[in-house]
């Protein structure tokens, strides 16, 4: 039940905002982005599409992408965001939800394995943008943010002594990736 919480979070909120925007005027809009991040290790890609309601100065929406850093993974999330200025092209954004692995092997990090298993975990990022808008509706967004990926992994080595059984040797890991990252898209 612990990787089902997000897709209930989702759908409960997706519910809640579409109920209460029935009643004024809201659009549906698509965001798609490409992102560079940065942290700790190597700068990697990522790239992401939300699909939701804006009403008035807020959006909100469910988004999927796929994050190449250090690991490559896939999150699924929840995004809101408030747009502010006198034209509302600026913007704040935060983004919750989980992410899953896309990898269920480990490289060249991690020698004289037997067994592996990796898990996903939470996934957030939060920063700020600008749109610059285009045609009917459409913009062309820019953002910087800080982005938070949590995985773990469980490693087993067979040990064979020169007496006796052998034996597996498990080792849990667990990882937190805290980066920069920055943003370039449409939103139509």
């Amino acid at each position: 039940m612990k990787s089902k919480w997000p897709v209930i979070l989702v759908l409960s909120f997706a519910i809640g905002f579409t109920a209460s925007a029935q009643k004024n005027e809201t659009r549906f809009h698509s965001i798609n982005t490409f992102g560079l991040a940065g942290g700790a290790s190597k700068t990697s890609t990522a790239f992401q599409s939300v699909n939701g309601i804006q009403f008035s100065k807020w959006f909100s929406g469910v988004g999927v992408g796929v994050d190449y850093y250090h690991y490559k993974t896939l999150p699924l999330f929840i995004d809101g965001r408030w747009f502010f200025g006198e034209d509302k092209n600026g913007f704040i954004y935060g983004d919750l939800g989980y992410h899953f692995t896309m990898k269920n092997k480990p490289g060249k990090e991690i020698r004289y394995y037997d067994t592996y298993h990796f898990t996903g975990g939470i996934y957030t990022d939060i920063g700020i943008g600008y749109q610059v808008p285009l045609y009917k509706g459409s913009a062309v967004l820019f953002s910087l943010g800080h982005s938070y990926k949590k995985m773990g992994t469980k490693i087993g080595v067979k040990i064979c002594p020169f007496i006796g059984p052998c034996y597996v040797d498990y080792s849990k890991y667990d990882f937190s990736f805290n980066r920069m990252i920055l943003k370039a898209g449409l939103l139509f």
